[in-house]
């Protein structure tokens, strides 16, 4: 399964992933993930997009790590 780590960037609710695309999570949003077409509301949603394209995408908290994250490895 594909993760990505995530870093806080100066933006409020914007992280850099490690793959060098931009991800904001998104609340109350129903979708099937991109990646493994979960749906968005069983685990938490992201929205994906590498700037300066039309490449977007939904991904879902099982692929994404924050470095902020309390949890550690979940």
């Amino acid at each position: 399964m594909r993760t990505v780590t995530l870093t806080e960037t100066p933006e409020a609710d914007f992280f850099e992933g490690d793959d060098g695309a931009y991800y904001t999570p998104l609340l109350g949003v129903e979708g099937r993930c991109r990646w493994c077409s979960l749906w968005g509301h069983q685990d938490d949603l992201y929205h994906r997009q590498v700037l300066f394209t039309a490449r977007t995408a939904l991904v879902c908290g099982r692929h994404v790590r924050r470095d902020d994250d309390w949890r550690g490895g979940a």
